[in-house]
C-alpha cells in the first residue's frame, strides 16, 4: 500500500473525505460557485465525520486583498446558523500582488466528534481575484487494491519496453525535431530510474515526451478514484520546462505538451490535442518559480487559466515526491511529498480516460540548456470496473 480562491471571476471550491485503506467512508463532498466574490460571500460547506479530521483551506490569486475566515455550524447539520472558530477569523492573511503569488494555506484539526461542517466567509473585500479551496479530511489518497488496480514500475528492467510486456505497461515515447532531446529510456541506477531530456532549441520543436499505458488500459474518471505517484528531480532548473501527470492522450510524434506557463498564464502547447489533464509542473517562464498545479477539463483550462504556484521549488538533483488523486466527480487532488498542497474543482470531464504522461523543454526563446529528468517509478492506481 502506498504512503501516502475571484472577485468577477471566482471559483470557490469545498470537497469533502477520502481516506486510504480498506475502510468505507462516506463519499466526497464537493460544492463551488463561479460568480462574483465579495464580502458575505460564502463557500458551500464541507464536513468532517470524526474528532481530528482535517480542514485545509487554499487561496491565490491576482491583487487580492481579501480576509476569509473559516467558520462550523453550530447544531446540527443543516440548522443554519454559524459561528467563526477561534482563532480562524482570518486564515489567508497575506494580500497577493499583481504578480501571481503561491498558494496560501491552513489547517484545522476538527475538535468534535459527529458531522461538523464547515465553510468560508469573506468578511472583508480589499479587491482583486482569488481562487478559494476547502477541502475536508482528505490528507491522504484513497486508492486501494479493493477498488484499484495498480500498474507499478520501478524502472530495474534493462530496457523500456515500448510494446506490452508481461507485467509491464507499454510506454510511447517521443523527441522533436530540435536539438539534444533525449527519448525516454531505463539507465542503471541502484534506485532504478528511467530518464529522458529536453532539447535547448527554445521552441515547441524540441520536446521530449512520454506515456506509460494504452487508452484502452486507461483510468475511466467516472468509474471510481484515480491515482498516480511518481519521485524524480531534475538535473538543473534555469530556461527549463517540463511536466507529468494524468492526461487523455498517449505521446505523439506532433509533441504534445498539455501545459506551459508564462507570466501568469497557462496554456496549452503548440499542438492542442489534450482534453482533459491533471499534472504537475515547472516552468521558469511562469511568474513563480515553484511547482504548478495544471488542470484542464473538457478544453477548459482550471483556475481560470492562472498559474497555481504551490510555494515549493524543485531543487536541483533532489528527489521530490507527487501525487495526484482525482475522483469519480472529476475533482483533483495534489500531493507535493505526501502532503495536500491543492485541490481543483472539476478538474477533468468525469468521461475523460487518463493515463501517465510527462514532457521536457526549454522555457520560450531560451538556448544552450538541457534538462535531464530522473524518474525513480511510476505508481498508477486505476478503478476496477464495476461490470
Amino acid at each position: 500500500m502506498m504512503n501516502l480562491f475571484k472577485k468577477g471571476l471566482s471559483t470557490l471550491a469545498i470537497t469533502g473525505a477520502l481516506v486510504i485503506g480498506m475502510t468505507n467512508y462516506a463519499s466526497a463532498e464537493l460544492g463551488f460557485k463561479v460568480s462574483a466574490a465579495t464580502v458575505d460571500d460564502v463557500t458551500t460547506t464541507a464536513c468532517t465525520t470524526a474528532k481530528g479530521q482535517t480542514v485545509d483551506g487554499f487561496f491565490q490569486g491576482v491583487s487580492a486583498d481579501q480576509v476569509w475566515a473559516l467558520q462550523r455550524e453550530q447544531g446540527s447539520k443543516g440548522s443554519g446558523s454559524w459561528e467563526t472558530v477561534s482563532g480562524f477569523a482570518d486564515v489567508f492573511p497575506t494580500a497577493v500582488g499583481a504578480s501571481n503569488a503561491a498558494v496560501q494555506t491552513m489547517r484545522y484539526s476538527s475538535d468534535r466528534p459527529g458531522v461538523t461542517c464547515y465553510r468560508l466567509k469573506m468578511t472583508t473585500d480589499g479587491g482583486g481575484t482569488a481562487q478559494v479551496q476547502l477541502v475536508t479530511d482528505h490528507n491522504a489518497p484513497s486508492a486501494n487494491l479493493s477498488t484499484n488496480y495498480r500498474v507499478f514500475d520501478d524502472f530495474h528492467a534493462g530496457v523500456l519496453p515500448i510494446t506490452t510486456g508481461h507485467s509491464t505497461a507499454s510506454y510511447i515515447v517521443h523527441i522533436g525535431v530540435g536539438a539534444n532531446a533525449v527519448l525516454s529510456v531505463i539507465e542503471g541506477q541502484p534506485e532504478g530510474v528511467m530518464t529522458f531530456s529536453s532539447g535547448d532549441a527554445g521552441d515547441d520543436t524540441d520536446l521530449s515526451t512520454g506515456s506509460s499505458g494504452l487508452l484502452t488500459n486507461g483510468a475511466l474518471v467516472s468509474s471510481g478514484t484515480t491515482y498516480m505517484e511518481t519521485r524524480l528531480h531534475m538535473s538543473q532548473i534555469t530556461d527549463t520546462r517540463m511536466g507529468f501527470g494524468l492526461v487523455d492522450v498517449i505521446s505523439a510524434a506532433t509533441e504534445i505538451e498539455p501545459f506551459e506557463a508564462n507570466s501568469n498564464v497557462v496554456a496549452e502547447g503548440a499542438v492542442t490535442t489534450v482534453q482533459n489533464a491533471v499534472a504537475f509542473g515547472f516552468d521558469t517562464d511562469a511568474e513563480s518559480d515553484t511547482w504548478q498545479l495544471y488542470s484542464n477539463n473538457a478544453n477548459t483550462l482550471g483556475n481560470v487559466a492562472d498559474e497555481y504556484a504551490t510555494g515549493t521549488a524543485p531543487a536541483a538533483t533532489t528527489y521530490q515526491k507527487f501525487g495526484i488523486e482525482i475522483d469519480s466527480a472529476g475533482n483533483g487532488y495534489y500531493f507535493l511529498n505526501g502532503v495536500l498542497v491543492g485541490a481543483e474543482p472539476l478538474a477533468v470531464a468525469t468521461t475523460a480516460v487518463l493515463i501517465p504522461y510527462w514532457w521536457a523543454g526549454t522555457a520560450d526563446d531560451a538556448t544552450g540548456t538541457v534538462n535531464k529528468i530522473n524518474v525513480d517509478y511510476i505508481d498508477f492506481w486505476a478503478p476496477r470496473p464495476t461490470s
